[in-house]
Parts: C-alpha cells; sequence; structure tokens
C-alpha cells in the first residue's frame, strides 16, 4: 500500500487452516486490487462499528446461494459471467454490499442491477448498498437502477471517503465510552490516567 493509505491483511491458507475457518483462502491480491480490497475493509469497519453482522468476501465466496449468472450485450457479443456481491449485510434475508470504485460499462451496470432487482423482488435480499468511490460513480449506478426497474427504497448510495468518516468518527466515539465509563473497571481508569 502507499505509505499512510494502511495496511491491507489477509487469510493465508495455513492460517485458515490453523482456525478452522469455513473459508476458502484469499490468494494475495494483484496492486491493480488493492484500492478495491481495501474498500470493501473500511465497509466491513462501517458495518462492525455500526454493530451489523456481515459476511466478508471469502465467507460470501464459500456460499453458493450468493453467487448469480449475469448476462449482457456489449459492443460485439454477448458476454455471460458468474457475480457475487463484495459483502453481504446479514440483516434479515441479508443487504447485498457492492463496492464500485472503477466504472463498469453500462450494460454490464444494468446486468448487475438486475441480478440484484431480482435477488430482491424473489426475497432473497432485502436490498442491496452501493459503496462508490465518487459522485460520478453514484450518478452511474442511480441511472443504472432506474434503466433495470423500481428499487424503492432498497437501494442505497455511499461514498467511500463518507463511509470511512463515519467510520473513524464511530470507533473514535464508543473508544472514548469505553475509557470514561465507570463500570469498566481500574483497567479504564488506568488508561484514562496514562497509568
Amino acid at each position: 500500500m502507499t505509505w499512510g493509505d494502511g495496511s491491507l491483511f489477509l487469510a493465508t491458507r495455513k492460517g485458515v487452516l490453523l482456525l478452522g475457518a469455513p473459508v476458502i483462502p484469499a490468494s494475495t491480491p494483484a496492486p491493480t486490487w488493492w484500492a478495491h480490497d481495501s474498500a470493501c475493509a473500511w465497509t466491513a469497519a462501517w458495518l462492525t462499528v455500526r454493530g451489523r453482522p456481515f459476511l466478508g468476501q471469502r465467507e460470501v465466496l464459500s456460499r453458493p446461494d450468493w453467487s448469480g449468472e449475469l448476462h449482457w450485450h456489449d459492443r460485439n457479443s454477448f458476454k455471460r459471467s458468474g457475480h457475487r456481491p463484495d459483502l453481504v449485510a446479514a440483516v434479515g434475508s441479508g443487504i447485498a454490499v457492492e463496492v464500485e470504485l472503477a466504472g463498469k460499462s453500462r450494460p454490464r451496470l444494468d446486468a448487475i442491477l438486475r441480478l440484484h432487482a431480482g435477488w430482491i423482488s424473489s426475497g432473497k435480499s432485502g436490498g442491496v448498498i452501493y459503496v462508490c468511490g465518487d459522485e460520478e460513480g453514484q450518478r452511474r449506478v442511480k441511472r443504472s437502477a432506474e434503466r433495470v426497474g423500481p428499487f424503492e427504497r432498497r437501494l442505497r448510495l455511499e461514498l467511500l471517503d463518507t463511509l470511512k468518516e463515519q467510520t473513524v468518527a464511530a470507533y473514535g466515539a464508543a473508544k472514548c465510552d469505553r475509557l470514561s465509563t465507570p463500570s469498566a473497571g481500574p483497567r479504564a481508569m488506568l488508561a484514562v490516567d496514562g497509568g
């Protein structure tokens, strides 16, 4: 990562085996994926500080029920590919979370939103959250959702920078609350007093 942009940690094959976690180990991400993986990590942190349980990227990968097939037509040919959301906020029937930093082609983005619309209408999903890198990304997703069909209030758009700010603020507030709570005992008092 670039100095000052934080760090990315991944569960190695050995680490997953040692923990006995029921997930597929991650391969080392190429530098082209660092921004996306970092944005997914921030999104996971945002859900965590809000007290929302979620399925992470590796957990979603191991759940075939969160896998769908996309069909779209680009300039010259018919395309088909599998698709999974980046995360799933496990609230009720689950809210799919998509991290959209790089603009996809209009037909492919429409196909992804059509998949989500189908999941929502069938009751498989309670909605979809799109975390976008900038306002233009938000506009692209919103226009695509309007083309695909009515999402009513089941599509939420968030900016990555706003999400980061909210996460840091919520973490700081929770940390202050923990340190100032008298029921936290002597350890909290020592931390506050610098001891």
